[in-house]
C-alpha cells in the first residue's frame, strides 16, 4: 500500500496514516477474560498498528456466558466491537456477523475461535467482494483441524501454534503448504534485571496455567510435593491460574495450604508475573501431555527459571525445552521422575546455575515478543499478497431442526418469525452459545486426528 507525503517534510497526517493502514478483524467470543489466545489477540491490537495493520476485535456477544462489557472493561485499551449473539440462534449470529464485517470493511478478517465465521465467510466469497479470511489453530484440537479441512478451499492464510499443529493441518486438508504458518506466543523481556540462578537452601516452584486435570494433569502436583516432603526436600510451591479444577486441587493440597508451603494467587496479569512471580522462582513445573508452544515455561525461561517439564507430545518437534542444556525433562504421568529432577536442582553443585543461564537465552527471534509480532505482521501482509482462495466448500452445516425448517421456511425467513415472536433460545454453555468449533467429526477422524502427533514424535499414545 503506498504511503502519501503528508507536509513539505514528508510526514503523513493523522487522517493520511490512518487511511494506510491494513485493516484486521478478529472474531473472538467475549466469554473467557484470560487465556493464551486472549494474550496474543490483546497485544495483536496494542502492537500490529506499528507495523502498518489496524487491528480490531469483534467480540461476540451472548445472552449469558458471552458478556462484552465485562471484556471491555477487563481490557478498555482494546478496539472492539459487538457482535450480537442474543437472539440465540445460529442464523441472528451469522446475520450480524455479516453485518458487523460489511459495517468494519477489513482487509483481512481472522478467526479466533468463532465456528460461525467458516460458513459467514463462505457465503461473502461466494458473493464476490470478500475480505481475505485468516483462520487460526492455537491448541491441537481435533474440531479446529476439522473445520480447517471443511473449509480449506475459503481459507487464505492458516496461522497455528507450532509444527505439531502445522503438520496436522497439511496432512488432514489440502492447504498448500505456503498457506500454513506456525508463530507461536511471543515472550516478553523481562521488566527487572535477571541473574543465572544459584542453588537454593529453599527451592521456590512454581505452576503457572490452567487449572485443568485433563489438558494440563494439574492433580500430578500433590503426589509430587508428597515425594519431596518425603524425601526431605525443602520447598515452596505458588500455584498462579484459574480454572475448572482449582477446588478439586486445593482440597488435595489443604494440608500444605494451611502449613504455607503451598500458596494460590489465582490468576495474574504479565506484569504481575513479570514483577511478583517469575523473578523469585527457581523452577517452574509443568505436567500436560501434548501442547503446541506452551507460552509460561519459556516466560519463566526468560527470567532465569528453570523448566521441570513432561516431555509433552510436541516437545520434540518445537525443540525449545532441551533436556540438560536448559530444562529437565521427564516422562509424562511419571511424578517419581519429576521429583528426581528437583532434588537434582535443589542438590547438584552447579546444575541450576548453568540450566538457568541457558534458559535466559532460549527466547530469542520467533519466540521473542517483537520477532513474534513481526512475524504476524508479515503473515499478514502475505495473505494480502496471495492469490485470493474461492474454491467450492461443501461442507455439511448445522442443521435447523426447528418447526419452522421442518415445515420448509427458509433460514432467514424463519428468524424473522422468530424475531417477531421474541423467540430466544438459552444456552446451558459458552460452546454452544457462541460454537468454537465443529465438533461433530466422524469418529475415524477423530481417532486418526487425536493419534497424528504421536505418530509424529514417535512415541505410544497413554493409555487412561
Amino acid at each position: 500500500m503506498n504511503r502519501r507525503k503528508g507536509g513539505d517534510d514528508g510526514t503523513l497526517s493523522a487522517r493520511q496514516y490512518q487511511e494506510t493502514m491494513k485493516r484486521l478483524l478478529i472474531c473472538t467470543p467475549s466469554h473467557n477474560l484470560y487465556g493464551g489466545v486472549e494474550s496474543i489477540i490483546n497485544d495483536l491490537c496494542r502492537h500490529l498498528p506499528a507495523r502498518g495493520w489496524e487491528a480490531t476485535l469483534a467480540l461476540a456477544k451472548g445472552t449469558r456466558f458471552n458478556d462484552v462489557e465485562r471484556y471491555r472493561q477487563t481490557y478498555p485499551d482494546i478496539p472492539a466491537i459487538t457482535v450480537d449473539g442474543t437472539g440465540g440462534t445460529r442464523q441472528s449470529r451469522r446475520e450480524n456477523l455479516i453485518r458487523e464485517i460489511r459495517r468494519f470493511q477489513p482487509d483481512v478478517v481472522m478467526n479466533a475461535r468463532i465456528h460461525d465465521l467458516f460458513p459467514v465467510m463462505t457465503e461473502l466469497t461466494r458473493r464476490g467482494g470478500a475480505p481475505r479470511f485468516v483462520a487460526t489453530v492455537r491448541v491441537y484440537e481435533p474440531g479446529y483441524i476439522h473445520d480447517v479441512r471443511n473449509y480449506q478451499n475459503i481459507i487464505d492464510l492458516c496461522v497455528v501454534s507450532g509444527a505439531i499443529i502445522a503438520a496436522a493441518c497439511a496432512r488432514f486438508s489440502e492447504l498448500p503448504s505456503e498457506r500454513i504458518v506456525s508463530i507461536p506466543g511471543g515472550v516478553h523481556p523481562p521488566d527487572v534485571p535477571v541473574l543465572p540462578r544459584e542453588r537454593p537452601e529453599v527451592i521456590r516452584l512454581g505452576y503457572v496455567g490452567r487449572l485443568d486435570e485433563g489438558a494440563k494433569r494439574i492433580f500430578d502436583i500433590p503426589p509430587l510435593l508428597a515425594l519431596l516432603e518425603r524425601e526431605g526436600i525443602p520447598f515452596r510451591l505458588v500455584v498462579a491460574g484459574a480454572g475448572p479444577d482449582e477446588a478439586g486441587l486445593r482440597e488435595r493440597l489443604a494440608a500444605q495450604i494451611r502449613t504455607g508451603t503451598v500458596e494460590f494467587r489465582g490468576w495474574l496479569t504479565r506484569d504481575q508475573l513479570y514483577r511478583e512471580l517469575y523473578p523469585r522462582l527457581d523452577c517452574l513445573i509443568h505436567f500436560a501431555e501434548i501442547e503446541g508452544v506452551t507460552i509460561s515455561p519459556r516466560e519463566a525461561m526468560a527470567h532465569g527459571v528453570v523448566p521441570v517439564i513432561s516431555r509433552f507430545v510436541g516437545l520434540k518437534s518445537e525443540g525449545q525445552f532441551r533436556d540438560g542444556v536448559n530444562a529437565l525433562t521427564f516422562p509424562v504421568g511419571e511424578v517419581t521422575n519429576a521429583a528426581a529432577c528437583i532434588r537434582r536442582l535443589w542438590s547438584e553443585p552447579g546444575l541450576i546455575t548453568g540450566l538457568s543461564r541457558e534458559a535466559m537465552l532460549s527466547q530469542t527471534g520467533l519466540y521473542s515478543f517483537s520477532g513474534n509480532l513481526d512475524a504476524w505482521a508479515a503473515a499478514l501482509d502475505r495473505c494480502l499478497e496471495l492469490p485470493i482462495r474461492q474454491g467450492e466448500v461443501t461442507a455439511p452445516d448445522r442443521e435447523d431442526r426447528g418447526r419452522l425448517a421442518r415445515l420448509g421456511v427458509s433460514p432467514w425467513l424463519a428468524q424473522r418469525f422468530r424475531d417477531l415472536a421474541g423467540e430466544k433460545p438459552v444456552y446451558a454453555d459458552p460452546g454452544s452459545e457462541w460454537h468454537t468449533c465443529d465438533t461433530r467429526l466422524p469418529a475415524w477422524l477423530k481417532k486418526e486426528i487425536e493419534r497424528f502427533p504421536y505418530e509424529i514424535e514417535g512415541v505410544a499414545a497413554r493409555t487412561p
